[in-house]
C-alpha cells in the first residue's frame, strides 16, 4: 500500500505522524510510506525581480528541508522505510496531484497545520484535499 503523508512541519503534523505510525499494522499489504512538503509559492515575479530565481529555489528547498525534518527524523530513528518528497504551490492541490501522478492508495494527513488562524483565513488544507483526492484520505486529529 503507497500511503502518501503530507507535512508542514508542524508539532500536529508529527502527532498525526506518530498516530500513523502506531496503526501501520492495520495495513496487511507492505506500506510504501512517501512524506511530502508543498510550499506555498511565493508571489513568483516581485520574488524573483528582488531576491534573484537561484536565492528563491535555496529559500523553497530550506524551507521544505526544515518542514520534513521532524517526520523524516521520526521515521528514520524508528527504522521505517520512506521516501521524501517537495513541491512548490497551493497545498491542496498539489498534494491531489501528487497522490495521482504517485499512484498512491491513500493520503493519511493531519487535520491542522501551523496556526488555527491560518485555517480560518486559508480554509482547511485537509478539507480540500479531501474533497478533491482520487484515493480515500485518512484524517488524523
Amino acid at each position: 500500500m503507497k500511503i502518501l503523508f503530507p507535512t508542514d512541519g508542524s508539532a500536529h503534523a508529527l502527532t498525526a505522524l506518530k498516530m500513523l505510525i502506531g496503526h501501520l499494522d492495520w495495513f496487511r499489504d507492505q506500506v510504501e510510506l512517501t512524506v511530502i512538503n508543498v510550499h506555498p509559492a511565493l508571489p513568483y515575479r516581485r520574488a524573483a525581480g528582488w531576491a534573484g530565481k537561484e536565492a528563491i529555489e535555496k529559500y523553497y528547498e530550506e524551507e521544505s528541508d526544515a518542514a520534513l525534518k521532524p517526520s523524516v527524523d521520526e521515521l528514520t530513528r524508528r527504522g521505517i522505510p520512506h521516501t521524501a518528497a517537495k513541491r512548490v504551490g497551493e497545498p491542496a492541490p498539489m498534494i491531489v496531484k501528487a497522490a495521482r501522478e504517485g499512484a498512491f492508495d491513500m493520503i493519511a494527513m493531519g487535520t491542522q497545520g501551523h496556526t488555527a488562524l491560518a485555517t480560518l483565513m486559508l480554509g482547511s488544507v485537509s478539507a480540500k484535499v479531501l474533497a478533491d483526492a482520487p484515493v480515500p484520505v485518512l484524517l488524523l486529529r
